[in-house]
């Protein structure tokens, strides 16, 4: 029972842990299949990586907005402001994800 309190401290940790190793490991699956495709494969298979990425997202984020309560937390701490900052944070990565994938396959033509 004394474990219990400290098991619940550690989880977020354990969890952004475990998305460090996912992110190393996707990374280098990335670069592999990298060096054996075409410029062409390249621009669709990031491309369809993109859409994945998004749709996945978009989904996570409406469920953290229809599960937050609108008054939770004060100040800095409000899980809805920082939920939002999150959100355009990744608009923003994928944005610029977009306009390379789109100057790269431009550039293949």
């Amino acid at each position: 029972m004394d474990d219990e309190p400290n098991s619940r401290l550690n989880h977020p940790l354990q969890i952004l842990g475990q998305l460090a190793a996912e992110y190393q490991q996707k990374f280098a699956d990335l670069e592999a299949f990298t060096e054996n495709c075409s410029d062409e494969e390249l621009v669709q298979q990031l491309g369809a990586l993109g859409e994945r990425a998004t749709d996945r997202f978009r989904a996570a984020q409406q469920a953290l907005f229809t599960l937050l309560p609108p008054s939770a937390g004060t100040g800095g701490q409000n899980p809805v402001e920082a939920l939002t900052v999150l959100c355009r944070c990744f608009d923003e990565m994928r944005i610029l994800c977009q306009v390379l994938l789109e100057r790269l396959h431009q550039s293949g033509k």
